[in-house]
């Protein structure tokens, strides 16, 4: 059984204006440990979907199955440190919230900050962390909470393009060292190519499921180095073709 699968999703917003069919017919399965990149045209749905998948926003129709006891967490564009908290107190943010262990919490907290290179900043402001450092501790306040699946919403939109790519390579290999699973929302079809191990292209709204590519690039390499490979710019190029296409 697939850690999460869509069956026939649909959505469909009412206002005074009448309806808009933002989704339809969207079925996609997500296994144990598989890295998904979601890419589509620009108001494709991309977004929706992913908060569908964490049940932020409930589908017209359709149904999500996940598999037993399957902890999903969502991490936004943006990475939402507040400036008033140390790194430490945001990364500790969801199990105060949540009125867990606060005392095991943050005992997992400086283990993954030590492993990911942050200890010594646990108690400086974001202000004081690079970008990509930045992004780090927002991806630590998420694996505190010990999720099963990430869902990552266009997660390096804010960066600069050179961090960017240092910031992939961050993510994918401690998604992996932690063994998540990670779905990817994003509009960069580079991005997902050297990250993923398949991708799924939606069609213009109303969304649907266009085509699904498995990236067949070397995994032992690095996102960065991958864009490297001899094989990357086809699958790019048949993504960005797909996407270019009107709807059949």
């Amino acid at each position: 059984m697939a850690l999460v699968e869509l069956r026939n999703i649909s959505l469909t917003y009412h206002s005074r204006d009448g309806e808009t069919e933002a989704i339809k017919d969207v079925s996609l399965s997500i296994e144990d440990k598989e890295f998904v990149a979601i890419v589509g045209p620009s108001g494709s749905g991309k977004t929706t979907l992913l908060k569908i998948m964490a049940g932020l926003i409930a589908p017209s129709g359709g149904e999500i199955v996940k598999a037993e006891s399957t902890r999903v967490a969502y991490m936004p564009q943006r990475d939402g440190l507040f400036e008033w908290r140390s790194v430490m107190k945001n990364v500790l943010l969801a199990p105060e919230i949540a009125g867990g262990d606060i005392k095991k919490a943050r005992a997992y907290a400086e283990e993954l900050l030590e492993k990911y290179g942050l200890k010594e900043f646990s108690s400086k402001r974001p202000s004081e962390l690079s970008g990509g450092m930045r992004q780090r501790a927002a991806l630590i306040r998420t694996l505190v909470t010990k999720p099963k699946l990430m869902l990552l919403d266009e997660p390096f939109s804010a960066l600069d393009f050179q961090t960017r790519l240092y910031v992939c390579d961050d993510v994918l290999r401690i998604i992996k060292a932690e063994e998540k699973t990670a779905v990817l929302v994003t509009h960069d079809i580079n991005e997902a190519v050297s990250m993923a191990d398949r991708v799924i292209v939606l069609t213009a709204r109303p969304a649907g499921v266009k085509s699904e590519y498995t990236i067949g690039l070397d995994k032992s390499l690095p996102p960065l180095k991958r864009r490297e490979l001899k094989n990357f710019s086809v699958y790019f190029k048949n993504i960005w073709m797909d996407m270019e296409a009107p709807n059949e």
